[in-house]
């Protein structure tokens, strides 16, 4: 082979080298561009709770749709990694610890109940993964997570005030407790207890119950012995609270009923139905009259799935999925970027209200929440005070 023979063939190796090269390029570089973005999420969808998981998991499948449709975050489309939390601090530790060590996702929504978030948090943290829940509410989130852990649901500070503020209001002072063995619902148990203290009124009866009760008629009975003015209901499903209505008006307790968000559960209607009349409870704020997507979430859900949502469950949790959308577009899937974005954004007008996040990850301009009467039981009808 002559020199010139030799060059040429050098320069055309070279060349289909390239062009090869440039080709794998492009190619890969097309893929990592359209690959989804893996997000987790950790909420129950079993056991009793399972209502609140599946409403979050039907308004986030309506939020991506609208998000991916539209290009997703530079290209590439949101996917959702769901995982049954089951309400309980085992279940979402463990669904945590696949997120994070399997499928390595770095943001994670949830958990839905605070159990969830509290179990979750010492594995999300240390690898520094975004934790961010639309209804876990108990006080100790505040403190949880160094910076990585975010709400956008008000501590249950306020709402535990408001039931009893509400029943004191209402002429009540002798006041029952009926508690669920959930952090959320303890959490609430303690700062009703403080607040009644506060406000002068007097605790005669104090009953807890396990989530998996469907029999309230010891602890009912022990509270009819007490003879209190009304009764506190603390539940986290709407299931347990709707049984607890029902026997309790079984059994001619006697004593006006106040709830918390609970009693906006859709599963609290076919539970107790014409029993609930006339019940306050405190719930959440209402949607934001400011957005214009809030006032027909609720209208999209209902046509689109066939059943009453929380209002503020739903809310919440959309907001969220948007807020992320607009952080991932600003930092991609950089944490620590991300964690800055959301402690320092700008007030979001979303459905659920107008507000940003302190520098625990709490929520800075939300209301606190709003009292509503069961006016229609038997049809899940409520209305504001």
């Amino acid at each position: 082979m002559n020199k010139k023979s030799t060059i040429g063939w050098l320069t055309g190796i070279v060349v289909i080298t390239l062009v090869v090269g440039a080709s794998w390029y492009s190619l890969t570089h097309a893929k990592s561009q359209s690959k989804p973005i893996e997000v987790g999420w950790i909420g129950p969808l079993t056991g009793p709770d399972a209502t609140f998981g599946q409403e979050e998991k039907n308004v986030i499948s309506m939020a991506l749709e609208d998000i991916n449709s539209h290009g997703g975050i530079k290209g590439r489309p949101i996917q959702m990694i769901y995982e049954d939390g089951q309400c309980s601090g085992q279940a979402a530790a463990n669904a945590a610890q696949k997120l994070v060590s399997v499928d390595q996702v770095k943001i994670i929504l949830g958990g839905a109940c605070s159990g969830e978030t509290l179990a979750a948090e010492p594995i999300t943290n240390p690898a520094h993964v975004i934790l961010f829940s639309s209804f876990s509410s108990n006080a100790a989130v505040t403190e949880a997570g160094d910076h990585y852990v975010f709400r956008n649901t008000p501590p249950d500070t306020t709402m535990a005030d408001g039931e009893v503020e509400v029943a004191v209001k209402d002429g009540f002072t002798k006041l029952a407790l009926l508690t669920e063995t959930t952090d959320y619902a303890q959490g609430m148990r303690t700062e009703i207890l403080q607040k009644i203290q506060e406000l002068g009124a007097t605790v005669v009866a104090d009953e807890s119950y396990d989530s998996s009760a469907t029999d309230f008629r010891t602890e009912l009975t022990k509270i009819k012995a007490a003879n209190p003015d009304a009764l506190l209901v603390v539940a986290q499903s709407g299931v347990s609270a709707g049984l607890i209505v029902k026997q309790a008006n079984q059994l001619a307790l006697g004593a006006k009923i106040y709830g918390d968000n609970a009693f906006s559960s859709g599963d609290i209607f076919h539970v107790a139905g014409s029993a609930l009349n006339g019940i306050k409870f405190i719930d959440e704020p209402g949607l934001n009259g400011g957005n214009s997507q809030a006032e027909g979430l609720l209208t999209r859900y209902e046509a689109r799935y066939g059943t009453p949502a929380s209002e503020w469950g739903i809310g919440t949790r959309y907001d969220s999925v948007y807020i992320l959308a607009n952080a991932l577009r600003a930092c991609d899937v950089d944490t620590d970027c991300i964690q800055h974005y959301l402690h320092t954004m700008p007030n979001y007008n979303g459905v659920a209200g107008t507000y940003h996040f302190d520098q625990k990850g709490d929520p800075v301009g939300m209301k606190t929440y709003t009292v509503k009467i069961v006016t229609e039981g038997a049809t899940g009808k409520i209305e504001d005070l």
